[in-house]
């Protein structure tokens, strides 16, 4: 079993700095920012339980970067049947990671339904402890959001130079 902070750099580092990264509510994404720092490609899912996939979806079919979401398990349950539309249409690029720790930790620490070992759609499931709580995300949403789009733009202007 890895620390929170652990297993977020492991993804991370796979991904490395040009991917676009996902992070889901609560405080997997409080943990991100705090691991990731604040010029990271990271879009904080800040209030949006369970839809982090589902938008890491429609960034991923509109990019070739690398597209990763991390995403807690109760919120995966949230919105569980989005790993089926992740598996009949997500791109080579799309990346799910779970963090699995068996509650909803951002909002008291109740227990959450066990998850499977694997679902459609889902990259890895990745067992945490819990791990406390990280102080907040250092971005407002209107910044945080100016910043993917910016990301996401530079791709396009590659592409139509012909760069990619």
């Amino acid at each position: 079993m890895w620390t929170r902070e652990e297993a977020i750099r492991w993804v991370l580092d796979r991904h490395g700095r040009e991917a676009i990264y996902v992070a889901s509510t609560g405080y997997l994404s409080r943990a991100v920012y705090a691991v990731a720092g604040p010029d990271a490609n990271v879009f904080y899912m800040q209030g949006s339980m369970g839809l982090a996939p589902a938008i890491g979806l429609g960034i991923a079919l509109h990019t070739s970067r690398d597209v990763v979401v991390l995403n807690g398990d109760a919120s995966l349950l949230m919105a569980l049947g989005s790993t089926h539309t992740i598996r009949d249409r997500a791109p080579e690029t799309f990346f799910h990671y779970v963090f699995r720790n068996g509650v909803h930790e951002s909002v008291g620490g109740q227990p959450c339904a066990r998850l499977e070992e694997t679902y459609p759609g889902v990259t890895a499931i990745l067992d945490v402890a819990p791990g406390g709580k990280p102080p907040r995300v250092g971005i407002a949403p209107e910044e945080n959001a100016r910043r993917i789009r910016q990301a996401l733009a530079a791709d396009s202007s590659r592409a139509a130079a012909g760069g990619g």
